[in-house]
């Protein structure tokens, strides 16, 4: 009697294991909805005689959603409404700071992350910030004497990335900002040994995909309403390797994939004033002093390794799009300057490369551009000794580039 219920038991067990597998392979699913109603602060505030190194980073986001499977397919639906300012505020300041004075911050409305692995994905993501409403990244350091200096800022009305290995992703992102978006990096010092970097970026919506060894389908929806500014600025009265950068944009959208199929179908739409202006001022500096800055209305971007791209994408910009760079000051050091400013209404790239030994590839390209807003691109360089100088202005009111390039 007791071997009967043993064997019993052993072939119930047997036959629970094909329903087991199933489970343990059926689709991950992830349902979200979340709803930010008031303002979000992240504020940080350090002041020191003297230092020696200094980290310091501010972060604020209204709504943040991560999702992530292994070996297990997976379909996300999420929603994301922001109806409240975001602020991110980083102030350092010294009396003197040996080492590297860093000082970062990150402000964003909504973000979402979607990460799968081996398995196929699926996503739909909708993320609305509201009118009326701001979205601010501040960086400032002040100090006398220093070495390295870093600062950096990142705004970002609407955020969504997604990330695929060795599997396939189906994905939707619906992108809607109605804020204001700023990002201001500030650096002052009496005198700077080492180095210097300030950047700022600043975008309403994101949306990016990436992928190795997968299929990758995208589709993009984005609208500002918005209006988008960057500025970098950096006032040393003796420096030594100063990188300043701004960048503006209204809408991104872009797959970078490897091995793997790649397409994106969308549409931009881009309202308001794109701006980002790069101030570079020096009494005296050594080495080089870099002043960057780049705005752009809408922008849509694929890139592709060993396999075929299609592009299907239509852009709307009817909202000034401007950009400023300058540097001002003398190098009795026979330092470079470099200044450049660049400004888009409306850019697609379509760009895929053969690996080695491989067969060709294949870009396929359907775009629809329409700007009907001025787009300047000013700089300015006022020097009075130096080495060489390097100086551009460009500015573009649509740009569709299409490229399949071979791996020889």
């Amino acid at each position: 009697m007791n071997n009967a219920k043993i064997i019993l038991a052993s072939v119930a067990a047997l036959a629970l294991i094909p329903a087991m597998a199933s489970a343990q392979h059926a689709p991950y699913n992830v349902l979200n909805g979340q709803m930010q109603l008031n303002d979000v602060l992240g504020v940080l505030h350090v002041e020191m005689g003297d230092a020696n190194g200094v980290a310091a980073a501010a972060a604020a986001a209204g709504n943040n959603m991560a999702a992530r499977a292994v070996e297990r397919d997976m379909n996300v639906t999420s929603t994301q409404t922001l109806n409240g300012n975001v602020g991110a505020l980083s102030n350092v300041s010294a009396g003197s700071a040996r080492g590297v004075t860093l000082s970062t911050a990150v402000a964003g409305g909504n973000i979402a992350q979607v990460e799968g692995c081996c398995a196929a994905t699926t996503s739909d993501v909708t993320q609305i910030t509201t009118y009326d409403r701001s979205i601010n990244a501040t960086s400032v350091v002040r100090v006398g004497s220093a070495d390295a200096i870093v600062s950096g800022t990142q705004s970002t009305g609407n955020s969504f990335a997604g990330w695929t290995a060795n599997g396939y992703t189906n994905g939707f992102a619906g992108q809607y900002n109605g804020a204001t978006i700023n990002a201001d990096s500030v650096v002052e010092a009496c005198c700077n040994n080492t180095s210097v970097t300030s950047s700022s970026v600043a975008a309403a919506n994101s949306a990016r995909w990436g992928g190795e060894s997968s299929t990758i389908y995208a589709n993009a929806e984005q609208k500002n309403y918005g209006d988008v500014a960057a500025t970098s600025r950096v006032g040393i009265h003796s420096a030594t390797n100063v990188t300043s950068a701004a960048a503006a944009a209204g809408n991104l959208a872009e797959i970078q994939n490897k091995w793997g199929y790649a397409q994106m179908d969308g549409y931009q739409e881009n309202n308001n004033s794109i701006t980002s202006a790069s101030v570079v001022q020096l009494g005296d500096w050594g080495g080089h002093a870099v002043s960057g800055a780049n705005s752009i209305g809408n922008s849509a971007l694929v890139s592709n390794l060993g396999s075929d791209v299609t592009m299907s994408m239509t852009q709307n910009n009817s909202g000034n799009v401007t950009s400023f760079a300058m540097l001002e000051g003398n190098s009795s050091r026979g330092g470079v300057g470099v200044v450049s400013s660049m400004a888009t209404g409306n850019a697609i790239t379509g760009y895929a490369c053969a690996s080695c030994g491989s067969a060709g590839v294949k870009v396929e390209g359907y775009s629809t551009q329409y700007n009907n807003a001025a787009v300047t691109a000013a700089t300015y360089v006022g020097v009075g000794t130096a080495g060489p100088i390097i100086a551009s202005a460009t500015a573009i009111g649509n740009s569709a580039t299409f490229i399949a390039q071979s791996s020889h």
